[in-house]
């Protein structure tokens, strides 16, 4: 569907970088499997949840994280495609995504928190390595969100084009300023969680305190949530009102983002 709104269906190859991403997509997906056998059989907890969410959440994030990259440098004229600059973007994305999960899944084993763990000058050294990992991985998403948007080889419609652009380099923006605050705090939740805070399904934000993870899981997803709004104003509406409403969906999820932070930042749960 994507190839269908950006470009003719001939011609289409699969190139390098493409393929880098999608194994690095599955790979993801084998490893998120692997950890939900583990998380069936060892029962341990650290911070009062499984010792395997979160590596499941990190190989879940990283799998759609490089599936969206992957879709969107297939939408890019064969000369992008083939630049030294995507196929290197996507290598370090893999590579950065590859080692932030080996880490974290050899901590759930070592039954060890693998963020905010400063207890040794391993661990701190290792949590910074993180950080650039993380920051590595995300500026690729800008990157090629910039570059598929300053292709004008590539039959991009505009509403695509433009969703693509705001939703990969807003999103890389939003999602470094959240990640920064809570690594610069050594803690997602403001103030700190109280022994038994009640906390969300599934995500586990804290339901007592304010938790910053919210806004980064907004910031993460605006490089889907707009390349799809991207796509459907494209199928379904005309040229300006298409960028239009991609601008619209655009402004609202950024808004979105920082009302979650601020939110946070006060203290203030989600649903407080």
């Amino acid at each position: 569907m994507l190839k269908e709104a950006a470009m003719p269906a001939e011609g289409m190859r699969i190139g390098t970088a493409e393929m880098v991403l999608w194994t690095g997509s599955v790979v993801m997906l084998l490893i998120l499997a692997l950890c939900a056998l583990f998380w069936s059989v060892d029962k341990r907890l650290l911070n009062e949840a499984s010792l395997w969410a979160k590596p499941m959440k990190f190989a879940i994030s990283l799998a759609i994280h490089m599936a969206t990259l992957a879709l969107i440098v297939a939408v890019m004229s064969d000369g992008a495609r083939a630049g030294g600059l995507i196929a290197a973007t996507a290598a370090a994305c893999a590579l950065a995504s590859l080692g932030e999960i080996t880490y974290i899944v050899v901590q759930a084993a070592r039954g060890q928190a693998s963020h905010f763990n400063m207890a040794t000058p391993f661990t701190r050294g290792m949590y910074t390595a993180m950080a650039v990992g993380a920051v590595i991985l995300t500026v690729a998403a800008a990157i090629i969100g910039l570059v598929a948007a300053t292709d004008r080889q590539a039959e991009i419609a505009p509403a695509l084009r433009h969703a693509i652009a705001l939703g990969l380099i807003g999103g890389t923006i939003l999602t470094l300023v959240t990640a920064f605050t809570i690594g610069g705090r050594l803690s997602p939740h403001v103030p700190a969680e109280p022994a038994g805070g009640a906390r969300m399904a599934l995500t586990g934000w804290s339901l007592r305190v304010g938790d910053i993870r919210v806004s980064h899981f907004l910031a993460t997803h605006m490089m889907q949530v707009v390349p799809l709004a991207g796509l459907a104003a494209a199928r379904l509406l005309p040229g300006g009102a298409g960028v239009a409403a991609v601008w619209l969906v655009a402004a609202a999820w950024s808004a979105l983002v920082l009302v979650a932070y601020q939110q946070a930042l006060a203290g203030r749960p989600l649903f407080g």
